[in-house]
């Protein structure tokens, strides 16, 4: 038997809300203005029922058993509605902290179950998400230390197929963007201060929270055994190769930091794909503010399993062959081109991966 597992970011689904949380109607919205939330603006969309079908049919065509769901609503009834108007009602949810930008897994009804979620409001469980210092760019004072949390808490979803002794454990992550004050190449080539030490700035932030991640992983390890079944999918907002701002400042590539030492061969995380689907496969594009606005398109959502997944000596099997973008479905459901970009025209900014894992 097997399960297919997804990641898909769907950008900002409170849109199809009308932007509301607290002041929410119950309904989906026919249009929406747009909206300005703190230094976010979310685009308008004259239809959004349509852009809602777009985004069910991407999932509809790749067909997981799992879904795991980044930039969901706030509310969880938000969420079901969407399940249940564009979903057939197909789907469970299971929620992380309420955030504008969500975290959620969908699980296939006749799964769910067998799954469990770790309790987001659980003061031990979000002991791993806090308080974890950094400095700066070039502080080094006590008083000067800063800490960061986790602004959108990881949903750690524990799977137990029929028939099945060991748990598959599945963390989904939406880690911190990378945006920051540096817009334009300019400002780079002039080292305009400001603006280059709020980018690296946010990167120690980013680099935080891959160190929550990976000491999770560990404590995790340390808990159930080294064979353990364990990966964490989602957007990681960090690519596999350095940046040019990484290479002059010698600071690592963030999203290395969570796969671990080689020092510690038992503890190693794995990329889901193989290298050469890394090397040719993208997830995301954007205006390259550090290449004059030239469309970029980068591998940021990814897929990252644990030695026991992997090996298969867990009792589950990863299948590193199937783990790959789902180009094909999503552009099937997106009209947007380099000329012409609009909301109202794509399913979501990112695009899914999906993999395969045998029990």
């Amino acid at each position: 038997m097997g399960l297919k597992v997804t990641t898909f970011n769907v950008e900002w689904m409170v849109s199809f809300f009308n932007g509301d949380w607290n002041q929410w109607d119950g309904t989906i919205v026919d249009s929406f203005p747009g909206k300005k939330l703190g230094s976010i603006n979310l685009a308008p969309i004259p239809d959004v029922p349509a852009v809602c079908r777009r985004i069910a049919n991407v999932i509809q065509a790749v067909d997981p058993d799992i879904l795991a769901l980044q930039e969901g609503p706030p509310r969880e009834e938000q969420m079901q509605l969407f399940v249940d108007t564009f979903l057939g009602g197909e789907y469970t949810i299971f929620g992380s902290n309420r955030q504008w930008q969500r975290n959620y897994a969908l699980v296939k009804n006749n799964l769910a179950q067998h799954c469990r979620a770790e309790d987001w409001d659980d003061d031990q469980f979000k002991s791993n998400w806090k308080n974890t210092p950094y400095h700066p760019w070039g502080t080094i004072k006590l008083e000067d230390r800063k800490v960061h949390d986790f602004h959108r808490l990881p949903l750690v979803l524990h799977v137990t197929p029929p028939g099945q002794a060991n748990s598959l454990e599945m963390v989904v992550v939406h880690t911190k963007s990378k945006f920051s004050k540096l817009k334009n190449p300019q400002q780079w080539e002039e080292r305009e201060t400001a603006a280059v030490k709020d980018a690296l700035l946010v990167r120690a932030k980013l680099s935080a929270e891959m160190k929550m991640l990976r000491q999770y992983f560990v404590k995790r390890l340390s808990q159930v055994g080294d064979d353990h079944a364990f990966m964490i999918l989602g957007d990681f907002n960090d690519g596999p190769l350095a940046e040019e701002m990484e290479r002059e400042f010698l600071i690592h590539n963030i999203i290395d930091e969570v796969v671990g030492s080689i020092m510690e061969p038992k503890a190693v995380l794995t990329h889901g794909m193989t290298p050469d689907v890394i090397a040719s496969s993208a997830t995301t594009r954007f205006r390259n503010p550090m290449k004059n606005g030239t469309l970029t398109e980068e591998l940021i959502d990814h897929i990252v399993v644990s030695n026991g997944l992997l090996n298969g000596t867990s009792s589950f099997q990863f299948d590193q062959s199937s783990c790959v973008v789902n180009k094909a479905e999503f552009e099937a459901e997106n009209e947007e081109t380099e000329q012409h970009e609009e909301r109202q025209l794509r399913p979501s900014d990112h695009l899914p991966v999906s993999a395969l894992i045998d029990f």
